[in-house]
């Protein structure tokens, strides 16, 4: 302790009155500051100074001053020569630096307290510090309070050098108030002298507020490699330089002592990185301190993704969009984010108004826009890689290529990885347009890993382009697997014409449309770009035409990617039979009976086949009931009636004809009919030619049962070629729907030929009159009832629809009546046709008298007697004739024997006896009274008894009707009595009544009888040489079913007869009428005749046959 210049030897000598401290020298009263600074020793070259200075006079002023006093020592360690002041302007730097050690009042250093500052005689502050002793500026006060007449000295160690900043940067900033912390760090760091270097120096003096909200805890950092970490933050806020903040401009940047960029940003304020500069310009000693309001974090990107965007000068438009989204705090927040940020070019092309856009509604659509160039985590470009994919903040995703350079979606990346504080930004060429199918189709393809030959084809085909368009576009891809499976050699068509094959296939494969996997309904069609249909089903998975869509909706920025397991090849019928019959909805009941009867893979296989597809209704009509089928013998079944629905070729409607037969798949005919539409057998055509993948399907309105004869009775005749006037008939007189019933019928049908001949001319009947008279003769070539010639015996007649009997001949050929069946048994749907050479003229009489005995199986005696008395020709004439005639129990009876009656003579003898049991004349039974007399025409007469007893006989049977009169059957032979020439005209007068006077001339026919007898061995020696009828199955004869038993009008009943008739030759009927007239026998006449009708007929030796017109013999071709 000293007190002026004495030291304190003893301190604290108590008294009763005080304290009393010893010192070693006598003190001396005070003298003025100079002199007293001269007297201390140590202060010669301050006083030297002041009197150089010419500053004595004023430090010997009455003050009062304060003045700190360099030493001798200090002026030394300034290295201040007094010699270097001795000019005026020294003397004036000399005083200057002298009175910056004065101020002008008393300051004691019990007034001094920390950061207490004072103004120097020169004007410029002094600053002072208390803590661990006094200091002023940088200068130690070494002994304080040096007592002068007019003031203070303060002994310091250094000469103050004058400057308005006499604190340096710690300093300054210890004795703000707010850079606590800051100092306390500086200290920790060990970064103390390093600011109180020379500098200069810029700090950014984060507040102790900063250190706080930046959770800075120095304990924590208060290890070597926390010191180092702490030195590091605050190098940071040190810029070894001055930068005032005039000289900051936007933008700007400048290094930190840590090596690391600071930026700034004027705009509304100044800020250094994300911090306010909260006061400026604080100068110190050494350097300049800015106050912010943060403690900066060490970073080689201290500009955020909008400052950063903000400085490059090319993204003013998506900084102002980002501002305008109210996005600006969210991209300054934390991150890390990535920003693809567009320049302004990119903005102006994509034609995005932000004035426009200045709305609520428009400030969302902006901020999806702007939050889809965003992705929220660190994407720098060394970390994208082909087809990577990464959402946006908006929710969507974003896709990358980096083949030829990095891209985004389709926008090139032009500048990668510019660092940010919170993240990166890759500036592009486009703006981003926010979808949910960032890549087009050819690049998702190209990403999948499993279409490398897909694409390779598109680009091989020149395709890239389209299905990079707009779209939208459904691609059904096939993968490698699928590509290779095909077989298809993608370098095998690389040429122009290969190329053009592959372009075929591609387009094939893509719909000029969206189509998602829900859209697709069973049975869908969709035309592809190809201009060909693709076919859809949907089951337990969704098939397009053959293939499976492996993986569905695989979404892309035109269209929608389905992955499909097979390259399809291109088709104008994509479905086979079996689909496109599912597909029609109206053959639901066909499909399920071809899966029943295990003929879907038949229906699948290659073909063509054509089906004639039957309806639902068409079944529903039939009354097919699957499940009773659903049996091994119904499968079978089933199976016949569906393949019979089935040709196995292809049978176009345009290929069909008229009467055109084509063999099913069962083996069995189908017929055709084509007029005002194309039907099958009986079934209609409703939609022809439904083209499918292996054939064709013409849909028919009903279900065709499976037989040998498809076409019904009037269609079969319209088809013979032959049969024209037939049916025109048939149509006329409107009997077509009965020849179409159900029947069955058997049709003996005349050709056209038979119409001519027999002159029926139907135009003439084209009356209400006409019509039945043309019904009545058409139902008689009618059989209610299947007749085949195999059930056609000798003698047999049948019942025709008009209810008129015909009769039928076996012998040698088929005929019924007079016509000649030229073709038997042409089998149809309803019935047989046979074929006959006449039109059959309906009677209720078909066969004469001799053929009626011959058929009743009673009278083959009568027969015989008739053949051996050369008789029969007689009783096949015109008549009439009534003919009593003997069983052949009459004839045993009698005991005829025809063997002893074989002479000339005995030929007379049995004439005469057999033409007494004809009468010459129509007698029925009714006409029999008791006493009638009957000439017969062997000249005889008898009488009539009582219970129409003739001489004796009995009529066992009475009015059989023949074609030229009537017989009745007695149980007696009539002997003719003994010859009486005188009676027998009388008796004869007598006997016949005046209305037989019209048949008196038959009496003449006894003279002919020999000539006639003549003729029969020859009538039956040509019979015999008839060509037989061809009955053989090329012949186009079936067997059928016998008809069963039918009653002739004469109710007698049907026998075949052991006697072969002797048959007429066919009875023609001429166009015109002439008149009748006997024509008598010439020279080599065989035989002469005449029919019922009245015409004469001759057998001519040559075999011709003539015929009398009324003049003249014609020949009958």
């Amino acid at each position: 302790v000293t007190v002026s210049n004495a030291n304190v030897t003893v301190p604290d000598v108590l008294a009763s009155n005080g304290i009393i401290h010893v010192i070693d020298k006598v003190l001396m009263p005070p003298v003025d500051i100079p002199t007293t600074a001269q007297s201390t020793g140590i202060h010669d070259s301050l006083v030297a100074a002041v009197i150089q200075a010419e500053l004595l006079a004023t430090l010997q002023g009455p003050g009062p001053f304060t003045v700190f006093a360099p030493t001798d020592q200090a002026f030394a360690d300034a290295g201040i020569d007094l010699a270097d002041f001795t000019t005026p302007e020294g003397k004036a730097a000399l005083s200057d630096i002298l009175l910056y050690h004065v101020v002008s009042a008393d300051v004691p250093a019990a007034n001094v307290t920390e950061c207490l500052t004072a103004d120097a005689a020169n004007g410029q502050p002094l600053s002072f510090t208390v803590a661990g002793g006094v200091m002023v500026n940088d200068a130690n006060v070494v002994l304080t309070d040096v007592i002068s007449t007019n003031g203070l000295i303060h002994v310091i160690d250094k000469v103050l050098m004058p400057t308005d900043t006499p604190k340096d940067i710690p300093r300054t900033a210890q004795c703000t108030g707010l850079h606590n912390s800051l100092v306390a760090g500086v200290i920790q760091a060990e970064l103390l002298e390093t600011l109180q270097g020379d500098g200069p120096f810029t700090v950014f003096a984060p507040t102790d507020q900063a250190f706080a909200e930046a959770g800075i805890d120095l304990a924590v950092l208060n290890t070597p490699e926390g010191k180092a970490t702490l030195a590091d933050i605050l190098l940071y806020h040190v810029v070894e330089a001055d930068v005032p903040s005039a000289n900051v401009t936007e933008c700007m940047t400048a290094n930190a002592a840590n090596g690391q960029p600071l930026a700034f940003t004027v705009s509304g304020g100044v800020m250094v990185n994300d911090a306010n500069v909260t006061m400026p310009d604080v100068p110190t000693s050494n350097g300049v301190i800015h106050v912010i309001d943060k403690v900066l974090t060490p970073s080689d990107t201290p500009n955020d993704l909008p400052r950063t965007a903000q400085c490059t000068t090319v993204h003013n438009s998506l900084v102002a969009a980002v501002v305008q989204a109210e996005l600006l705090e969210t991209l300054q927040g934390t991150g890390p984010f990535t920003l693809f940020a567009p320049t302004d070019q990119a903005f102006a092309d994509a034609g995005i108004d932000l004035a426009a856009l200045n709305t609520p509604e428009g400030k969302q659509t902006l901020s999806n826009i702007l939050l889809y160039h965003v992705v929220a985590g660190s994407v720098p470009s060394s970390a994208v890689t082909e087809c990577m994919s990464a959402d946006a903040v908006n929710g969507q995703p974003l896709a990358f290529t980096v083949n030829g350079g990095v891209m985004v979606n389709d926008a090139n990346v032009t500048t990668p990885d510019v660092p940010t504080s919170n993240g990166i930004i890759h500036v592009i060429d486009k703006v981003l347009m926010p979808t949910d199918t960032p890549n087009d189709i050819p690049r998702t393809a190209s990403c999948t890993g499993n279409h490398t030959s897909l694409v390779s084809a598109v680009v091989q085909a020149g395709l890239l382009e389209i299905l990079q368009g707009d779209g939208p576009f459904t691609v059904f891809a096939p993968t490698d697997q699928a590509f290779t499976d095909a077989g298809i050699d993608l370098a095998a068509l690389d040429t122009p014409e290969g190329k053009q094959a592959l372009s075929d296939i591609l387009l094939y494969h893509v719909v000029g449309a969206n189509v998602p996997a829900a859209n697709v309904t069973d049975c869908m069609s969709a035309t592809t770009v190809n201009g060909h249909p693709l076919s859809f089903t949907v089951g337990d998975s969704v098939m397009v035409n053959g293939a499976t869509v492996t993986a569905k909706d695989v979404p892309t920025s035109n269209g929608i990617i389905h992955v499909i397991d097979k390259v399809l090849t291109p088709t104008a019928t994509p479905n086979d039979i079996p689909r496109t019959a599912q597909c029609t909805t109206v053959h639901d009941s066909l499909v399920a009976a071809v899966v029943q009867a295990e003929l879907l893979e038949t229906l699948q296989g290659d073909g063509p086949f054509t089906v004639f597809a039957p309806t639902d209704q068409a079944f529903a009509d039939a009354g097919i009931d699957l499940a009773a089928l659903d049996t091994p013998e119904g499968k079978q079944t089933l199976s016949d009636i569906l393949l019979y629905h089935v040709v196995d070729a292809s049978v176009p409607a345009a290929n069909v004809t008229e009467c055109m037969t084509a063999d099913a798949v069962n083996g069995q005919p189908l017929a055709f009919t084509v007029g005002d539409g194309v039907m099958v057998n009986d079934a209609n055509v409703t939609t022809a030619d439904v083209a499918t993948s292996n054939g064709i399907i013409h849909v028919i309105d009903k279900v065709l049962t499976p037989t040998d004869t498809p076409n019904n009775l009037p269609r079969t005749a319209q088809c013979t070629g032959v049969h024209n006037s037939l049916v025109a008939a048939v149509i006329q007189a409107e009997l077509l729907d009965t020849l179409q019933g159900t029947g069955p019928f058997t049709l003996f049908a005349p050709t056209d030929q038979a119409f001519a001949d027999a002159g029926i001319d139907l135009a003439a009947l084209n009356t209400d009159e006409g019509k039945a008279t043309l019904s009545n003769i058409l139902l008689y070539h009618v059989v209610a009832g299947a007749v085949p010639s195999s059930a056609v015996t000798e003698c047999m007649s049948a019942d025709a629809v008009n209810g008129q009997p015909l009769a039928f001949t076996v012998d040698g050929s088929v005929m019924v009546n007079d016509a000649t069946v030229t073709t038997a048994d042409v089998n149809t749907s309803n019935g047989i046709i046979h074929v006959i050479d006449k039109v059959l003229t309906p009677t209720d009489a078909h066969n004469d008298i001799a053929r009626t005995a011959g058929c009743t199986g009673l009278h083959t005696s009568l027969v015989a007697a008739l053949i051996q008395a050369e008789l029969v020709a007689t009783l096949q004439g015109e008549g009439p004739f009534t003919v009593f005639a003997p069983t052949d129990e009459a004839f045993a009876a009698a005991g005829i024997d025809l063997a002893a009656l074989d002479t000339v003579e005995g030929k007379a003898t049995l004439t005469d006896i057999l033409l007494y049991h004809v009468h010459a004349g129509s007698v029925m039974a009714a006409d029999l009274s008791n006493g009638l007399p009957i000439a017969m025409v062997n000249g005889d007469n008898t009488t009539v008894g009582d219970g129409a007893v003739l001489s004796g006989a009995n009529i066992t049977l009475a009015d059989v009707k023949a074609s030229n009169g009537v017989i009745h059957v007695i149980d007696m032979v009539l002997m003719p009595p003994a010859d009486v020439v005188e009676d027998t005209t009388e008796s004869d007068n007598e006997a016949l009544s005046d209305g037989d006077d019209t048949n008196v001339g038959t009496v003449l026919i006894a003279v002919g009888v020999l000539v006639v007898v003549a003729a029969v061995g020859a009538i039956l020696f040509l019979r015999q040489r008839r060509p037989e009828v061809n009955l053989t199955k090329s012949g186009i004869i079936d067997t059928t079913q016998p008809m069963g038993s039918m009653m002739a009008t004469t109710e007698v009943a049907q026998t075949t007869s052991a006697y072969t008739a002797t048959t007429t030759a066919t009875a023609v009927q001429p166009v015109a009428q002439v008149t009748t007239q006997t024509a008598n026998p010439d020279v080599g006449v065989v035989q002469q005749w005449t029919d019922m009708n009245g015409y004469t007929w001759r057998t001519m030796e040559d075999g011709s046959t003539l015929w009398w017109t009324g003049s003249t013999w014609e020949k009958y071709a």
